[in-house]
């Protein structure tokens, strides 16, 4: 583009490579911010699932009272 209103910053040789870097920058951020991103997180999700389960047993359910100890026989 010789008539272009800006010129290029002095080290890159012209717009198109500038274009190339930021839609390299674009496409990195995707796969490593989302891809990378969202496996992680679901990995960690079903990591919790399969420790605490999907849901509570009981919600906001009173304390269960410790098992008697068995009574001693003399």
């Amino acid at each position: 583009m010789q008539n272009a209103a800006e010129k290029p910053p002095f080290f890159m040789p012209s717009w198109t490579a500038m274009f190339v870097i930021n839609t390299f920058i674009v496409v990195w951020v995707f796969v490593v911010g989302f891809g990378f991103g969202g496996w992680a997180s679901m990995t960690n999700f079903v990591r919790q699932v399969d420790t605490f389960g999907l849901f509570a047993k009981c919600y906001q359910c009173k304390p269960s009272l410790p098992p008697h100890p068995a009574p001693i026989h003399h």
